[in-house]
């Protein structure tokens, strides 16, 4: 890892200036130690303009996760991001349009509405038959003998049916109170949610008394139509109410979101006259505004002025005014902060716009660099911190919290977001071998593929190794099937060496050799290609016009290494195929 914190520290030192061809050079960073790799470059200290960098689907998506404190997925909602050089943060391929600012907008309102929610308590939704809300064959019954007034009665094949909504999922309780009309056997009264028969029960008392059938059922949020059927004989069940109680779990608790947002009491309270009366209750104003100005600062990222706070309170103050809840314009002013250029965008200002000189970037654009670099979020608590007292500025620190990162769980973020895309693991995702050629290829073994991929990208990353391990590791971390795959046999996935391709890391995996192929056949070109551009920065000429770069897989012109002896004979294309 000491070579991954050394490569950070200078990346992240980078600055930002405006158009110059000579701009002035600043006071030099330290640069990292020699590595195995051998000298490190001159830094170079033109940094070129930063362009404004929008957040992509999985930085907003973490973003607004690790902010709200919820776990809502939101990124599959939003646009698909453009490529550069083939990652989907580069700032250069990021649009945005009315499309964006209309998704994100759903995005948002979903992640608010589920981090503000109300404390959950346990509940009670009491459903009466007879009432005109539902419908069926089943008949209003009113017998003298019967222990009800009223009640709704099912004979044989009757059904009765409504529906209600559950607000939280949960365990809850189903209870209902019946009796049956005569005295023979046990008529059975059966349940159904969304078509679903859910339970049965026997009915046991006769009329003159009654009984509660109760039982415990999972349910999730949503709209339910419920069913009550008499599927077995002609004897009548008399219903009286039925309800459903829970979610068992409430404690009436603060959600997550609330836990994390409010830390004061935003709630209205009894607002004392004089010594002995109480006036109307009234909402913490103060209270309020402390909630949105905190959420502001971490969600753009920086301190913020109080002209903007006031911005934003008026969006507060114009819902405030309108319902009287306070917790509506709390999210109102959340989401006004939201969908602010500030949140959407990663704003680095230069100095002064129109300088052509190096300006360095501010201890708040810093650390923003650094989070989303390694987590791909907004930068935590302690980060914040040290941006506030300018230390983060100071080389050691920033190695520290570098190191710190690199060990928390959110830097697998680096390996989902750069390791993915630099080792080629999307492009194995999308790999479709010739099923009639390898017909053991399947999605499992894909899938083990991958993950040999990204446990060698991620030891390599996050341990005190060389980064040469990417290339030069003796083991891998296979399952039983791509294990079996290799010719190795084993009861369990863990790190294993595989003789056949000792010391070949990356470039020997199957998931590599399997991304870089044709369907039907290897690819020297292929393989070749991503070695230059991905591990050695080069970028080869595009092939001249009128090369014939088709092979004939029939096996009548030579095989595949003879075909390409032969292309590169000619002068045209040895220029590129030397290289590759």
């Amino acid at each position: 890892m000491k070579y991954l914190v050394s490569a950070a520290v200078v990346f992240l030192g980078a600055c930002s200036h405006g158009p110059s061809e000579e701009p002035e050079q600043s006071t030099p960073i330290e640069t990292p130690p020699e590595t195995e790799w051998g000298e490190v470059d001159p830094l170079e200290r033109d940094p070129g303009r930063v362009t404004l960098h929008r957040l992509n689907r999985d930085e907003m998506e973490r973003t607004l996760q690790s902010l709200l404190a919820t776990e809502l997925s939101v990124a599959d909602g939003l646009p698909a991001d453009g490529t550069a050089h083939g990652f989907d943060n580069n700032a250069l391929a990021q649009s945005f349009s009315a499309l964006h600012l209309e998704t994100i907008e759903s995005a948002v309102d979903r992640v608010l509405e589920d981090a503000l929610r109300p404390p959950v308590e346990i509940e009670t939704i009491h459903l009466e038959p007879e009432s005109d809300s539902w419908s069926g064959s089943g008949a209003v019954c009113q017998i003298g003998s019967y222990p009800f007034d009223e009640c709704i009665g099912l004979w044989y094949s009757g059904t009765h049916s409504s529906s209600f909504r559950i607000e939280e999922s949960g365990t809850y309780t189903f209870r209902a109170e019946v009796c049956q009309a005569y005295n023979e056997g046990f008529p059975v009264l059966a349940i159904s949610l969304n078509s679903e028969e859910v339970m049965r029960f026997e009915v046991t008392e006769v009329c003159k008394d009654s009984e509660v059938v109760e039982e415990e059922l999972e349910l999730e949020v949503g709209l339910y139509d419920i069913l009550l059927s008499k599927p077995d004989d002609e004897k009548m069940v008399a219903i009286n109410w039925l309800e459903f109680e829970g979610p068992l779990e409430a404690d009436g608790s603060l959600p997550p979101g609330r836990q994390k947002l409010y830390h004061c009491d935003p709630e209205p309270v009894a607002e004392p006259v004089d010594s002995g009366t109480v006036g109307e209750e009234q909402a913490d104003l103060d209270c309020a505004q402390d909630i949105v100005e905190e959420f502001m600062a971490q969600a753009w990222r920086r301190p913020v002025e109080p002209e903007e706070v006031d911005d934003v309170m008026a969006i507060f103050d114009q819902s405030f005014s309108g319902s009287g809840d306070v917790h509506e314009a709390i999210f109102y002013a959340m989401k006004r902060s939201l969908l602010s250029p500030w949140f959407l965008f990663r704003v680095e200002v230069p100095v002064d716009a129109e300088t052509k000189e190096v300006s360095l970037l501010s201890p708040h654009e810093l650390a923003t660099r650094l989070s989303y670099f390694l987590w791909s979020r907004h930068p935590d608590a302690e980060l914040r911190a040290l941006a506030d007292d300018g230390s983060l500025l100071e080389d050691e620190v920033l190695r520290q919290q570098v190191s710190r990162m690199m060990v928390d769980e959110k830097a697998e973020a680096l390996i989902a977001n750069f390791a993915e895309q630099w080792l080629g693991v999307r492009s194995l995702e999308k790999a479709a071998p010739d099923s009639a050629t390898f017909p053991d290829f399947n999605t499992p073994l894909q899938d083990s593929m991958a993950l040999e991929m990204l446990a060698l990208a991620r030891r390599t990353l996050t341990e005190d190794r060389s980064m040469m391990e990417i290339l030069t590791a003796t083991d891998a971390w296979l399952e039983p099937d791509l294990a079996a795959h290799y010719g190795v046999t084993i009861d369990e996935a863990g790190w294993t060496e595989v003789e056949e391709r000792s010391g070949g890391g990356l470039l020997t995996s199957a998931g590599f050799l399997t991304g870089t192929s044709n369907p039907t056949r290897t690819s020297p070109v292929r393989r070749g290609y991503w070695v230059i551009t991905n591990l050695l920065c080069e970028e080869p000429p595009p092939p001249p016009d009128g090369v014939e770069q088709d092979f004939d897989e029939s096996g009548a012109s030579g095989t595949v290494q003879e075909q390409l002896e032969s292309h590169r004979a000619d002068p045209a294309c040895a220029v590129c195929h030397d290289q590759l």
